[in-house]
């Protein structure tokens, strides 16, 4: 009979998970207590387990023999997922579903999803480990997405995550959920409680336009809320741009499509959306009896809930926000002294194994250079780690000896500037540009063996040392504390310092000649309406369809792509000032980010933003003629005139050592560290490229040597990793005296930056005013931002990751 395999979710038995699963259970209990639950239907979890029986075996078999190695456990999978592929849905169980889908009514539409019954169980969570299925419309579609969510059970990642936690990998059942489909305006998913954090009182909302398959795989951009608990106010809100978004599509299935121009800006989420969203979810957590991850849709004012599970991990968090950072001193006379926390631009983070060895190399280079030229950035390095958190402190050096070095450092400067030049230029910068030429170009080694790989580590972590601990310091052959070019400029010509930036825009260098190479890509892409639409969708996949990559536009676009990354592709985004750090990739082995760039300036008007180029560079051309004017004499002109020839090879030369330091050098390092974890990870010796960096030096050249399995250590590093990152490392540890700030180490920031009421205060570069749309970017948020011509950027840095789309901002 029907009821044998099909139950309603509004029957008292859909709300048993080893019924209906642990998805259908929660939200038939939600329905039960009358909530905004789509109405629909279950499969039995016992009708898969009755369908696969013939099978079992055979399945059991298979994932024996694979092991643990990943690829013989994806061979299995497949193999496995092809057997229950050809499976033919018992005749009785067939009708039963296609009875219940038909009194659904005429055009129904639903939403297929698995629901295991050992879903979200104490210390496991299956999220996103099983497939569903939208816009169904067909009791023939039915009976097909049933199977493929029965064969999910032995995706690869799904048995290897079973094996993980001590769950059989054969002798599971899957309960198979079916509601009506929404036609959602926006969905998402609301955590009743903050799930990186822990901290209670505030719910997280991150919500996307459109059906909710997007945000949950992370492939469309969502806005982020954040909202009190008690007033169900938002207190936070991060609006990005929604150029795609997810629909459903004629005939069935669901697909990316691009945002109406008109919704791209537009909160996904109203206020009013947010307070019933927000209000359902507390009644969930007092019904369910905890903190809940809930999925949801919104139609119109209406807000339906999707799924309910418990949030995992907050006990853990808890407790490691209650614990205390206790430091074990590998040396106990280290106790004696003052050790200052090295904090990056934006806080304090734990370092991983990686980059410990890679700190202490820098540590060591650093030595050398404070040794030669008592530069103060180089003073703290003497490196301990504690928890995971890097502390430095000073040699005991004598101060007169200290001046002496950095003294004798300045003289040797200043014999360059004499001679019309700099010790950078003269001497730094060859041996950089001799260094990358021996590392070589970016190529990806097809077939290289790990030990030759290492070895290519090996010589570019040395390099990295070399270059951004020694030369990088070594270059600053002046006096830290000496007047900047406003505070000349307004000495030689008494007119305001805020004017002095005008007579450095448009200076042409490293950035500037990058910049307008990505422009150009941008003419090409607005040259053809195929190849502009890819880019407005962002759907970079579609350069390598043959419809779209063998058109004439495209050919040329690639040419000279590849002509980009060949010159700028090792860039990373690691700078000072910014907040990127040493994992982000470079556009070698990340394309999605130059390509995104290129896709915000496909969005503009290029030749307004030529024009622009062009007008900056005669208002500077004019603004120095006037400054000029203004000098007393023609003493004070010359030096007016020396001073800025200076400051422009001020700014080429910042631009430029960045592009050879922090990008060219630091790039080569970090694609030579995702080579190993790409060659470890095909082995199946680890999950991801990534990973590499949770391992030492020494654990790196011990795997070249052997066959282990490096992912269990790899699951341990992270999870330590995790609960340090929750720590509140002090400022200082040990029981020394804290010696004062040295000179130069960065600008202030102006008295009244900040936040100032209702009023968001920045630190002013150049004058001016105007008025456009904010784009807020927190740390954390992915990618490049989506700009257009005249939006105002709010971020907590201006390092190299914002540069190439700076030209395009309004302020």
């Amino acid at each position: 009979m029907a009821s044998d395999y099909v139950i309603s979710l509004d029957d008292p038995a859909a709300r048993e998970a080893a019924v209906a699963g642990e998805k259908a259970a929660a939200l038939a209990r939600l329905l039960q207590h009358g909530l905004p639950v789509p109405g629909g239907f279950v499969i039995h979890a016992d009708a898969s387990a009755e369908a696969m029986a013939e099978l079992s075996t055979e399945i059991e078999r298979r994932f024996a023999d694979a092991g643990e190695a990943v690829r013989a456990l994806e061979a299995a999978s497949e193999a496995v997922r092809e057997l229950i592929a050809r499976l033919t849905v018992p005749p009785a169980l067939h009708d039963a579903v296609s009875s219940a889908f038909d009194a659904l009514g005429d055009g129904a539409v639903v939403a297929v999803r698995s629901s295991g019954t050992a879903e979200d169980l104490p210390g496991a969570s299956f999220a996103g480990q099983y497939d569903s299925f939208l816009n169904v419309t067909s009791s023939e579609q039915l009976i097909e997405r049933l199977v493929d969510v029965w064969a999910s059970l032995y995706s690869a990642h799904a048995v290897a995550y079973r094996r993980h936690v001590g769950l059989p990998v054969a002798e599971v059942k899957m309960a198979v959920l079916v509601q009506r489909q929404v036609d959602a305006d926006a969905s998402g998913v609301l955590f009743t409680r903050d799930p990186v954090s822990g901290v209670a009182g505030r719910m997280v909302v991150n919500a996307a336009l459109g059906l909710g398959e997007g945000i949950v795989a992370g492939e469309v951009p969502g806005d982020t809320f954040m909202l009190d608990s008690s007033t169900l106010e938002t207190v936070e809100r991060t609006i990005v741009a929604k150029h795609s978004m997810v629909a459903a599509q004629p005939g069935g299935g669901i697909a990316t499509v691009a945002t109406p121009q008109e919704l791209r800006d537009a909160p996904a989420l109203s206020d009013e959306q947010l307070r019933s969203l927000g209000s359902l979810a507390l009644r969930v957590r007092e019904l369910e009896g905890g903190d809940r991850d809930i999925e949801f849709a919104v139609t119109g004012e209406e807000v339906l809930l999707l799924q309910a599970r418990p949030v995992t991990g907050l006990d853990d968090a808890e407790d490691e926000l209650a614990g205390e950072f206790v430091v074990e001193w590998d040396d106990p006379d280290d106790q004696q002294y003052a050790w200052m926390l090295a904090a990056g631009d934006f806080g304090a983070t734990p370092v991983r194994r990686f980059s410990q060895d890679l700190r202490r190399l820098s540590a060591r280079h650093s030595a050398l250079v404070f040794g030669d030229t008592g530069v103060p950035m180089a003073r703290g390095h003497i490196l301990t780690f504690a928890n995971g958190y890097p502390y430095t402190r000073a040699p005991k050096v004598a101060g007169d000896e200290v001046r002496r070095r950095v003294e004798a450092h300045i003289v040797l400067g200043r014999e360059y500037i004499d001679r019309g030049t700099t010790l950078y230029e003269q001497v730094i910068e060859p041996e950089v540009l001799a260094l990358l030429g021996e590392l070589g170009p970016f190529r990806r080694p097809a077939g290289e063996s790990l030990a030759s790989r290492f070895a290519f580590l090996e010589r570019a972590i040395e390099a990295y040392g070399h270059v951004m601990s020694d030369l990088h310091w070594r270059q600053l052959a002046r006096r830290l504390d000496a007047p900047e070019w406003p505070q000349i400029f307004h000495e030689l010509t008494s007119l305001p310092e805020i004017e002095a930036g005008t007579l450095l825009q448009a200076v042409d260098n490293t950035t500037t000649r990058m910049v307008r190479r990505l422009r150009g890509l941008a003419r090409v892409v607005q040259s053809d309406d195929d190849l502009r639409a890819a880019f407005a969708a962002r759907d970079f996949d579609r350069l390598r369809e043959p419809a779209l990559r063998t058109r004439p536009a495209t050919r040329r676009f690639r040419r000279r792509f590849s002509a980009l990354l060949r010159d700028v592709g090792r860039r990373n985004g690691r700078s000072y000032g910014s907040s990127t750090g040493f994992a982000s990739p470079t556009w070698n082995l990340d394309h999605g980010i130059p390509l995104r760039l290129v896709a915000s300036y496909a969005q503009q008007d290029l030749d307004t933003l030529d024009a622009r180029e062009r007008a900056a560079k005669q208002e500077r051309l004019a603004a120095t003629a006037q400054a000029r004017a203004a000098t007393a004499d023609r003493e004070t002109r010359r030096r007016f005139d020396a001073e800025l020839k200076a400051a422009h090879r001020q700014v080429r030369f910042m631009e430029g050592h960045n592009a050879l330091m922090e990008q060219g050098v630091a790039g080569v390092m970090r694609e030579a560290i995702w080579w190993i974890g790409e060659a470890l990870t095909r082995r199946g010796r680890l999950e991801d490229p990534d990973d590499a960096l949770h391992l030492s030096l020494d654990e790196l050249r011990e795997a070249t040597h052997d066959d282990g399995d490096l992912r269990p250590l790899v699951r341990e590093r992270e999870a330590e990793y995790e609960r340090r990152s929750r720590l509140s490392p002090p400022k200082v540890i040990g029981d020394g005296e804290p010696p004062p700030m040295p000179p130069g180490r960065g600008a202030e920031p102006a008295e009244n930056a900040g936040i100032d009421g209702t009023i968001l205060r920045g630190t002013p570069a150049s004058k001016g005013r105007h008025t456009g749309r904010a784009r807020v970017y927190q740390p954390g948020n992915d990618g490049t931002p989506d700009i257009e011509a005249g939006d105002i950027l709010v971020a907590r840095n201006a390092g190299q990751d914002w540069t190439p789309i700076l030209s395009l901002l309004g302020g």
